[in-house]
C-alpha cells in the first residue's frame, strides 16, 4: 500500500488482512487443508504488522498482530476455575473398558427420551498427551486462559497461551451457532514431535539441558515469563471438552451437570461441531459410535493411526454423548462417571544392540548406555538406550549383538525390555564392568550392599565435567548460559580444572571459544558474579558430594552458620541434624577433611563465593511463628505442585518450623499431595495421617 493511501483506505485493507489472517488460520487449524505457505502467512502478517506501527489508532485487541505481549510477566496469579477441571479415570485393560460400559448402562436403566433412543451412544477421541487448559470467551472474546492446577485453581496463563496461533482470539458466531455470554472451552496444549527435535537440538548445541518428551517442554513452556518464548515455540491447541456455559437469559450451565447446558447443545458431538463452526480446532480423529464394541474397534483401529501421528497421542478418551444422560451418570469426587481413558501400552520398537560404553558420573557411577542400529520410536529416531547397571543387564541377560525391544517410558533415553534370545547370533558378547576407568583409568570398586560400580579417583576427569555440569545448573548455582557445550569447550581449551577457576573466568577468555561471541561471554561472566552470592546451601549441594543434595544442604545450612562451623563439627554430631543419618554424615565429612575438599572450598573462599548461611541467619533472625500451622510437625510432600517446586516448598515450610522428610512413617503428621500422588499417598491413608492438597495448603500459608 502507498504512502498516500487515504485512512479509509489503510483501515479497510487492515479489516481485510485480518480477515485473511483469521482464514487462514481456521484453514490450518481446524480444516487441517491450508490454502498457503509458512511464508505467505508470514508475509501478510508483516504487512499488518507495519501499517497498524503506522496507524497505531487502528490497533484492535483481537488482531492476529496482538497475540504477542510486550514486557515479560512477574509471576502467575492463581484463579478459581468457575467449574472444577476434573480428572478422568483411566484403563489399560479392554475387559475394564467394557465393565465401564456396563455400569454406564446400569446407571441409564430406566432413563430415556425420543433424542437418540435409550442405550448410550458414546464419543471417542484421541488422547493428546500434552497439558490441559481452560480458554474463557466472554461475548466470543478470549479473555484468559488457567492451567488445570489441582482442578479447583489454576494459575492464569493467558499472556502465553495469547501467543498460540491455533487458539482463536474471537469466536466467530452464527444464527445457526450463537456465541453465548461466557463460556469456559477446555482442551490440550501441545508440541509436535518436529518442533520438539528441533528446539531440542538448538538447546543441545548451546549446552542447555535436553527437555525428556514434548508434554514436558509444553508444560515450561507454558510457564515461562516472557511470552515472547512462548511465541517462538510453536505449540497447538485442540479443544476436547466443556467447562461452563452463560447466558443472560437461560442461566448458568456447566459440566459439573447441575444442570444440563441444553439451550445450546444436546450432546457432546453437538458441542464440538459448534466449536468448530465458531473456529476452535477439535482433536482429530473424533467419531460418535452407538456401543462398547465399536468403542473397541475405534481405539484398534486408532493405535494404528495414531504410530504416524505428528504429535504425542496415549490413549483414546470414551464420553458418554448425550449431556442429559451425563447429568444422570454425575461424578465421583475426582473424576466423571460419564467419561473414561483407555491408555496404550508405552511405544516399543525392536532394534540390534551394536556395542555398550560405561558413562561417568558426578559421583564416579558407571552407567552402561546401549548403542543400537537407529530405529524410529515415539516419534523421534533413537539409537541409544540405558542399560542401568549390571545386576539389569545380567537379570535380562543383555549381550552385545542381541536383538532387543526398547521401550520410551517420558524419558530422553529409552530402555531396553525385553531380548529376542531366539535371535541370538553365536557372536553375541557378554557385557562386563571395565576393570579400570574409561576416563582415567583409575580402578573401580563395588561398595558392599551397593548395586553401583564406581571409579574412585577424585582427579577423575569424567566426574570433574558432569560436576561442573551439574555445579552450574539451575537449582544449584544457577549459572545461565554455562551449560554442557561451554563446559566441554572450558576443559578442552585448558580454562578450568577445578570450580573456582569458573569464578576468575574473564569475557574475553570466553568470546574466543566456539559458538561464543562477546556479548555472549559478557552474560556469562555476569551471571558467574551473580552466583557469588548464592550462600552455602547452594555451594554445598552443587559441590557433587556423594548423598548431598539440595533438599539435605538446605537443612545442614539451617543448623550451622558458615562452611567453618560446618567442617568443625564431630561426624556423630552431625547426624543429629534431621535427615542426616550416618551414611550421610560419613560422606559430608570425609569430603570436608579431604584434601579434595579443603582445597575446593579454600579455593572457591579465595574467588569471593559467599560460604555463610542466609537459612540459618533468617532462622536466628526471624524464629517461626508460635501460631504457624507447621510448627513442630514432620511433614512429607509427594506429586507434582503447581505453585512451588519441591525444595521451594521445604525450604518455606522449614522457615514456619516444620521438618520435611522424605518418606511416611508413623511418625509423619501431614502429607501435602500434588498432581500424580504415589505411594506416599497411599501409605498415608492406610495410616490415618492427614492429607492436604494444594489448594489446602495454599490457605494456611496465606493464613
Amino acid at each position: 500500500m502507498t504512502k498516500s493511501a487515504s485512512k479509509t483506505e489503510v483501515k479497510q485493507r487492515i479489516e481485510s488482512l485480518r480477515e485473511q489472517l483469521d482464514r487462514h488460520n481456521r484453514l490450518y487449524y481446524v480444516e487441517a487443508s491450508p490454502e498457503v505457505s509458512d511464508q505467505k502467512y508470514d508475509q501478510l502478517l508483516k504487512e499488518l504488522e507495519a501499517l497498524e506501527a503506522d496507524h497505531p489508532d487502528l490497533i484492535t485487541s483481537d488482531s492476529p498482530t496482538q497475540r504477542v505481549g510486550g514486557e515479560p510477566i512477574e509471576g502467575f496469579e492463581t484463579v478459581e476455575h468457575a467449574a472444577p477441571m476434573m480428572s478422568i479415570d483411566n484403563t489399560y485393560d479392554e475387559d475394564e473398558l467394557r465393565r465401564w460400559a456396563q455400569r454406564v448402562s446400569k446407571g441409564l436403566a430406566g432413563e430415556g427420551d425420543q433424542l437418540f433412543g435409550d442405550a448410550a451412544q458414546f464419543v471417542c477421541m484421541s488422547k493428546i498427551d500434552g497439558v490441559a487448559v481452560s480458554l474463557r470467551y466472554e461475548k466470543g472474546q478470549f479473555t484468559q486462559a488457567l492451567t488445570r492446577g489441582d482442578g479447583r485453581r489454576g494459575d492464569d496463563i493467558t499472556a502465553n497461551v495469547k501467543t498460540i496461533r491455533a487458539v482463536p482470539l474471537t469466536l466467530k458466531g452464527s444464527n445457526k451457532h450463537p456465541v453465548p455470554d461466557s463460556i469456559d472451552i477446555r482442551g490440550e496444549v501441545f508440541m509436535t514431535f518436529a518442533t520438539f527435535d528441533r528446539i531440542n537440538a538448538e538447546r543441545d548445541e548451546q549446552g542447555l539441558p535436553l527437555f525428556a518428551n514434548p508434554r514436558n517442554f509444553t508444560a515450561g513452556t507454558l510457564k515461562q515469563l516472557d511470552p515472547k518464548v512462548t511465541a517462538s515455540r510453536s505449540l497447538h491447541f485442540y479443544a476436547h471438552s466443556l467447562g461452563i456455559i452463560q447466558k443472560k437469559v437461560s442461566g448458568t450451565f456447566s459440566s459439573d451437570n447441575k444442570k444440563v447446558p441444553d439451550t445450546f447443545f444436546k450432546s457432546f458431538s453437538e458441542y464440538l461441531e459448534t466449536l468448530r463452526a465458531w473456529g476452535v480446532p477439535v482433536t482429530e480423529g473424533t467419531k460418535r459410535v452407538d456401543d462398547v464394541d465399536a468403542v473397541w474397534q475405534y481405539i484398534e483401529d486408532y493405535d494404528k493411526v495414531r504410530r504416524d501421528s505428528k504429535y504425542p497421542i496415549d490413549g483414546v478418551v470414551v464420553t458418554v454423548d448425550r449431556f442429559d444422560q451425563q447429568k444422570t451418570l454425575g461424578q465421583t469426587s475426582k473424576a466423571p462417571r460419564w467419561r473414561i481413558a483407555y491408555k496404550y501400552a508405552p511405544d516399543q520398537a525392536t532394534t540390534v544392540l551394536e556395542k555398550v560404553d560405561w558413562q561417568v558420573g558426578k559421583t564416579g557411577k558407571l552407567t552402561p548406555r546401549a548403542t543400537m542400529q537407529p530405529v524410529l520410536l515415539a516419534g523421534t529416531t533413537v539409537s541409544h538406550a540405558t542399560l542401568h547397571n549390571l545386576d539389569e543387564i545380567r537379570r535380562k541377560d543383555i549381550r552385545v549383538g542381541d536383538t532387543v525391544v526398547i521401550e520410551k517410558a517420558g524419558e530422553i533415553i529409552p530402555q531396553v525390555v525385553e531380548v529376542k534370545t531366539d535371535q541370538r547370533p553365536k557372536h553375541a558378547k557378554e557385557i562386563n564392568v571395565p576393570e579400570k576407568c574409561p576416563s582415567c583409568d583409575g580402578p573401580i570398586v563395588q561398595e558392599e550392599g551397593e548395586v553401583a560400580h564406581r571409579c574412585i579417583n577424585p582427579e577423575c576427569p569424567a566426574q570433574f565435567r558432569e560436576k561442573l555440569i551439574w555445579f552450574a545448573a539451575r537449582g544449584q548455582m544457577d549459572i545461565d548460559g554455562l551449560g554442557e557445550k561451554l563446559v566441554d569447550a572450558l576443559i578442552e581449551h585448558d580454562l578450568v580444572h577445578h570450580f573456582a577457576e569458573i569464578f576468575t573466568l574473564k569475557a574475553e577468555q570466553l568470546a574466543d571459544l566456539p559458538r561464543m561471541g562477546e556479548k555472549s561471554a559478557a552474560n556469562v561472566v555476569e551471571a558467574i558474579d551473580k552466583s557469588k552470592q548464592r550462600g552455602m546451601a547452594r555451594v554445598l549441594g552443587s559441590l557433587g558430594i556423594r548423598h548431598i543434595g539440595t533438599a539435605t544442604a538446605r537443612t545442614l545450612a539451617m543448623h550451622f552458620e558458615n562452611i567453618d562451623a560446618l567442617t568443625a563439627a564431630e561426624e556423630e554430631s552431625l547426624t543429629e541434624v534431621p535427615d542426616v543419618g550416618p551414611i550421610v554424615a560419613a560422606s559430608l565429612h570425609t569430603y570436608l577433611h579431604s584434601q579434595v575438599g579443603k582445597d575446593t572450598l579454600a579455593a572457591l573462599r579465595e574467588a569471593g563465593v559467599d560460604l555463610t548461611s542466609r537459612e540459618y541467619q533468617q532462622r536466628a533472625e526471624a524464629p517461626p511463628p508460635e501460631d504457624s500451622p507447621f510448627a513442630g510437625k514432620t511433614i512429607v510432600l509427594t506429586g507434582t505442585l503447581e505453585n512451588f517446586t519441591r525444595p521451594e516448598l521445604t525450604e518455606k515450610l522449614q522457615g514456619f518450623g516444620a521438618k520435611v522428610t522424605g518418606s511416611v512413617s508413623k511418625k509423619t503428621d501431614l502429607v501435602i499431595a500434588g498432581e500424580e500422588a504415589g505411594s506416599k499417598l497411599d501409605k498415608a491413608q492406610k495410616l490415618g495421617i492427614e492429607v492436604w492438597d494444594e489448594q489446602q495448603l495454599m490457605k494456611n500459608l496465606k493464613s
